[in-house]
């Protein structure tokens, strides 16, 4: 370096490559909407532009948010839940124009197709959608902050292995008396109703055994993810055992076997080695394959042929869950529009705030159930979720949304800057954890009540673990020793 030269600060080249990998994604996404506009018809251009735009916000979020964290974007609880927010968006769009707009009456077996919605009235809804996506980004910008002081390693420091094998003995008792107590079912719709024939005690005793087991799912993950060499070929096992039985036991139901490869996925990024990007999409792909087939498969009833028969007269398509979030929410704004919103409660617009209270009774002013007494009357359990989208419709609309929208991006974001700036404590990355792998709860339910549905799983199980930690001689806790990633 010659005299009177001065050398650029990297910290400073940042911001400028940033800005310019930004102008380069909107220059291809104004390229995409041009070739849109002209390939598509009109009345499909107006549905392709919101779902453009809606991808091009999480694009430019990620891009902002791995300028300012080192823990990596895929182990960022708001990639994982704006990822989700896309695809509970765009996927409906997509089916949409691969249909051209010719919704057959069993679209989706519900109430969508009878709406016989227009394409403006579409993509009208998919710019709320759009709206909620931009505003979660605001918020969570702004609580995530820089990310600088987080680590991009957590090692939980390795416990005595007769505390592993408590934990899983915990899972597999807790597996027995759920299974003990439960009533037989014959299909997915009838497996939430398992317990309702129960005494009061029996009840209680089965949705604790429940909640410990879904936190004992989380504590033995971490404390084995703790001592990874020990426990990496066990952790397979694990996992394949836990996902298969929560998917034969619910019939179907996706959402705890979810959760477990999330979680998993997540402490391994966190724990081990970190996840790149290409790598996590790839996981996230099988999922989304995985899921589709679990869903053709519950639709036939487990009949291999029947899922074959289907296949060949209507071809494969996604999963219809991923129009859950949008139907819901479509109808209810429709019914906003046209005036006709079923008389609803102001206690309602609370509930969430209640969920945390135990043995409180969480129907009658639960949006979902208001929502099937009014449309589906003779439904066994509500057939639909609800979520800020869906709720807000019901109260405030557009602005209720935003409102909505930036408070849960706030909410995610201040959890993740608290869980990954945490030292010494192994709650929080539990917390985190769950947060991760439950995430998509909060766009079908909300915030409030994902957090409720966190404490109720996670305080009494770290408890037991506690308990056990003291009576087997081991550690008395687990501390978290931040360890720096190796460039």
């Amino acid at each position: 370096m010659t005299i009177g030269q001065q050398s650029t600060p990297r910290t400073s080249r940042r911001p400028a490559r940033l800005s310019l990998i930004i102008v380069d994604v909107v220059l291809f996404f104004l390229l995409s909407v041009a070739a849109s506009l002209a390939m598509a018809r009109d009345y499909q251009f107006i549905v392709v532009l919101p779902a453009l735009s809606i991808c091009l916000a999480f694009v430019i979020f990620c891009l902002i948010l791995a300028s300012r964290v080192r823990s990596g974007v895929f182990g960022e609880v708001g990639f994982i839940f704006l990822g989700f927010v896309v695809a509970y968006s765009v996927i409906p769009a997509a089916n949409f124009l691969l249909i051209d707009f010719d919704f057959p009456q069993d679209f989706d077996a519900l109430n969508f197709s009878v709406l016989n919605p227009r394409p403006d009235e579409i993509a009208l809804h998919l710019w709320r959608h759009f709206l909620f996506a931009v505003t979660v980004i605001f918020g969570y910008l702004a609580a995530r902050g820089s990310g600088r002081d987080d680590v991009a390693d957590l090692r939980l420091k390795p416990v005595d292995i007769r505390i592993v094998g408590s934990m899983l003995m915990i899972v597999v008792l807790c597996i027995g008396t759920v299974t003990m107590l439960s009533s037989p079912v014959e299909n997915y719709y009838e497996h939430y109703t398992r317990f309702d024939a129960l005494p009061w005690f029996e009840k209680r005793v089965a949705y604790l055994a429940v909640m410990i087991k879904s936190g004992a799912y989380y504590v033995a993950l971490a404390l084995m993810f703790a001592d990874y060499k020990r426990f990496r070929w066990i952790i397979p096992f694990f996992v394949v055992s836990i996902s298969a039985y929560e998917l034969v036991y619910s019939l179907g139901s996706r959402i705890e076997t979810l959760s477990i490869l999330l979680a998993t996925l997540c402490l391994y990024h966190l724990m081990v080695r970190k996840i790149r990007l290409r790598e996590g999409l790839f996981a996230l792909g099988g999922l989304l394959v995985l899921f589709t087939a679990v869903e053709f498969f519950r639709g036939a009833n487990f009949d291999l042929n029947a899922v074959l028969d289907s296949l060949r007269e209507k071809g494969p398509k996604l999963a219809a869950e991923f129009g859950a979030v949008f139907y819901t929410s479509f109808h209810l704004y429709s019914e906003r529009l046209s005036g006709t919103m079923p008389r609803h409660e102001w206690p309602m617009l609370f509930n969430d705030f209640l969920t945390a209270v135990p043995f409180f009774d969480h129907i009658q002013y639960n949006s979902q159930y208001w929502y099937a007494q009014a449309f589906f009357p003779t439904a066994i359990v509500p057939p639909q979720t609800m979520g800020p989208i869906a709720d807000s419709a019901i109260w405030g609309g557009e602005v209720d949304l935003a409102l909505r929208g930036v408070f849960t991006g706030l909410g995610f974001g201040w959890l993740a800057r608290w869980a990954l700036g945490s030292r010494n404590r192994l709650f929080p990355l539990l917390c985190y954890t769950f947060l991760f792998a439950t995430c998509v709860i909060s766009l079908k339910y909300s915030l409030i009540y994902l957090m409720s549905r966190m404490l109720q799983t996670l305080v009494p199980t770290v408890l037991v673990y506690f308990i056990i930690s003291r009576i087997v001689g081991g550690l008395p806790g687990a501390r978290i020793v931040y360890q720096k990633r190796l460039s």
